[in-house]
């Protein structure tokens, strides 16, 4: 079973940086889609990408798959609490490795991965996200979801937790099955059908991700979009890949009319390809491959650049810092907790109107007294104070005088002054 692999990524139309990320490796894919304050994203997302390197396709499987992305988590997780200016940041992360006819994948996030089968599209990950949670326990159809203003705010990410629990899938492969791994970028903005009718209709690969990627911008192009698509093929059947980075430099027209895809990147590799991508250059060639070894048949040459990575920083401790900022998750967070603090501001006003309104009487210093407010406490501080003392005591009182007194029934305050005067002519 042969492999031939291609991807594209893109800005979208909104953002002003790309912080996606992603790894295209004979046998082993990554997208991650970082999060985080300004300069955060694209370094979480960058170091993930990075960490699953280590990821032998030959010899490595589930157990190795999954120790790499916790390490993943790790390293994320300690570089932000060492640099404040790095701290929240974050990563989503959909990954597959490919051997003996069988893609594991492992995964965290709302990025995603699909399997195309005999024209039907399968999901193969669960969206770890606010409305992913909702539609799994019924509370949400996937045509609400689809809308839901909370739609983008995820539950689970590389970075943002002390330890990582990924999800591991194993799904066996067959002779002609497409695999795509993408962000939300393309999933938010291009419908299921849309995804199946497209993966099941472009011919080659690249050309699958070029138009993929249209069609997200055609949508909206609301996020950073970043796909890549494999394709199964017979061992009879020849992959002839494109040079990385050419098909970076015009995308062309998208299905049905699409907008092209500008500023992206893109292109296809082979079986003994690797590329990292994007570059620290933002929206420049991000399609330089991270380093090459001879393809069989192709008389590729080793690049003598070391990998994208390796040049950005020989260890993770000195990456330099992209000057990108990503906000997808950031200022939806925003929106959420202005939103519960304008609601427990209303519900305190509320209160304190009420509080203010209620009356009851009790017994002030031994003196049968009219309270305004709730006759209890919050946090120690007392939530009624006394505005009314009368001149009868609380000793003099009969047995059902006292017992009316002690149990301070709420009243209004005209009701509770009429009550002190009948004591007082009483006595």
């Amino acid at each position: 079973m042969r492999l031939a692999a291609a991807f594209a990524t893109n800005r979208g139309l909104v953002r002003q940086t790309n912080e996606d990320s992603f790894l295209v490796r004979k046998g082993l894919y990554v997208v991650c889609d970082g999060m985080g304050g300004a300069r955060a994203g694209e370094v979480a997302s960058q170091m993930a990408c990075e960490s699953m390197t280590v990821v032998d396709p030959v010899i490595a499987g589930r157990d190795e798959l999954r120790d790499a992305i916790v390490k993943a988590n790790e390293r994320i997780s300690a570089r932000s609490l060492a640099e404040p200016r790095l701290l929240g940041m974050g990563t989503t992360l959909t990954s597959a490795l490919i051997r003996d006819g069988v893609a594991i994948v492992g995964h965290v996030g709302d990025s995603r991965a699909y399997l195309l089968r005999a024209g039907s599209l399968e999901q193969i990950t669960d969206d770890h996200s606010w409305v992913g949670e909702m539609m799994r326990r019924g509370e949400l159809t996937a045509a609400e979801a689809a809308v839901h203003p909370h739609r983008s705010v995820i539950t689970k990410a590389l970075g943002t937790d002390g330890q990582a629990d990924p999800d591991i899938v194993e799904v066996p492969l067959e002779p002609g099955d497409r695999l795509l791994l993408c962000s939300d970028g393309l999933s938010g903005m291009v419908s299921d059908e849309s995804l199946r009718r497209i993966l099941g209709t472009v011919e080659e690969p690249q050309e699958v991700a070029d138009a993929l990627v249209a069609a997200a911008l055609k949508g909206g192009g609301e996020d950073n979009v970043t796909v890549v698509v494999v394709q199964v093929l017979d061992d009879e059947e020849a992959a002839v890949p494109e040079s990385p980075g050419e098909a970076g430099e015009d995308a062309g027209e998208g299905p049905e009319g699409g907008a092209a895809v500008p500023e992206g990147a893109g292109g296809a590799a082979d079986e003994d390809l690797v590329t990292l991508g994007p570059t620290d250059r933002g929206q420049e060639r991000s399609t330089m491959p991270g380093f090459m070894r001879p393809a069989r048949g192709t008389g590729a040459k080793r690049s003598r650049r070391p990998p994208i990575w390796a040049r950005q920083a020989p260890h993770a401790a000195d990456v330099e810092v992209p000057k990108q900022t990503w906000f997808r998750i950031n200022h939806k967070l925003v929106i959420t907790v202005a939103v519960v603090v304008i609601i427990i501001a209303l519900a305190i006003a509320a209160f304190a109107a009420f509080n203010s309104n209620v009356y009851y009487v009790g017994d002030s210093e031994g003196m049968v007294a009219l309270y305004q407010g709730l006759p209890s406490s919050l946090l120690g501080i007392e939530l009624s104070s006394v505005v009314e003392v009368s001149t009868v005591s609380y000793d003099s009182l009969a047995d059902y005088q006292r017992q009316r007194v002690d149990a301070h029934d709420l009243v209004g305050k005209e009701e509770g002054q009429a009550f002190l005067q009948g004591l007082a002519a009483l006595q």
